[in-house]
């Protein structure tokens, strides 16, 4: 492990504690599931830890953060006005991981792990056209988001362009634009309850469509192990990852071999506030 992911490892610690403490469902997905049962760890090229929840558990972690460990923080669009997504993030607040597409977003920048709701995504077996479309909706309202990121210093060369990206971005932010657009997509992909569902998954992967899955892949779920810690896997995770990933036990050629998250700004030692301002971000 490199020292980014012991600091990861140590939040997933905390996060399961608060689970097994209060009794809620949890999984690693993503990459991290597939990390655990091709490495028993991290991918070793892997930058982020990935874990979701069925929405009733989900719902009830995000409303823990009295009881979460300091020097965490549970960030949500409720927790934090400036956070722009729909699913949760646990911080360290005394490390510093500014992405470069959010570098002008005033949110908690600490070293994160993200924390995915898992929703009902379809009552068929084979999902409608409607819910393709539902998912496209969901991604172009988180794209949305992006838009404070249009802020530029001006530049004489390109004050034609820079002003108007300027104007949107305040706008965009003056308004609290983002906090109704949180609140409709929330809405929009809870409609169908987890429970009356056929199909679940996960609205905000990468891999949105492919998401939708049989709910009896997830249930209780299954023990694993995660860098020597005991963790807990989708019940079937076999079949997870192979909907997800195709012939997962593969590994991708060297080439893609990289991390997915950019920094701006990188600090273990150094908690995110006191880094903006050194360092002028």
């Amino acid at each position: 492990m490199n020292d980014l992911q012991k600091c990861q490892l140590n939040i997933l610690i905390e996060f399961i504690r608060l689970c097994e403490e209060h009794n809620l469902t949890y999984y690693l997905v993503g990459g991290t599931c597939l990390g655990a049962v091709r490495h028993k760890g991290f991918i070793p090229w892997d930058d982020d830890i990935d874990v979701g929840m069925p929405r009733k558990d989900y719902d009830k972690f995000i409303q823990l953060q009295k009881e979460i460990k300091k020097p965490y923080f549970i960030q949500t669009y409720k927790s934090d006005k400036n956070y722009i997504y729909n699913f949760a993030k646990i911080r360290d607040c005394t490390t510093t991981f500014i992405e470069n597409t959010f570098v002008c977003h005033q949110f908690n920048h600490g070293v994160w792990i993200d924390v995915f709701p898992i929703d009902g995504m379809s009552k068929e077996v084979k999902p409608a056209i409607e819910f393709k479309k539902k998912v496209r909706w969901t991604w172009h309202q988180v794209y949305l988001m992006y838009l404070p990121a249009l802020k530029r210093k001006l530049r004489l060369k390109t004050l034609w362009k820079d002003i108007p990206l300027n104007i949107v971005a305040f706008l965009f932010g003056l308004l609290n634009v983002g906090h109704y657009r949180n609140k409709l997509v929330d809405k929009k992909v809870t409609k169908l309850s987890y429970d009356d569902a056929v199909l679940v998954g996960n609205y905000f992967g990468n891999n949105a469509k492919r998401e939708a899955m049989p709910k009896e892949i997830f249930e209780e779920g299954t023990d694993g192990v995660f860098e020597g810690i005991k963790v807990k896997l989708p019940k079937d995770y076999d079949k997870y990852l192979t909907l997800l990933f195709g012939d997962y036990m593969k590994l991708p050629p060297v080439e893609q071999q990289i991390g997915h998250h950019f920094d701006k700004g990188f600090s273990l030692t150094e908690d995110y506030l006191t880094y903006r301002k050194e360092h002028n971000l």
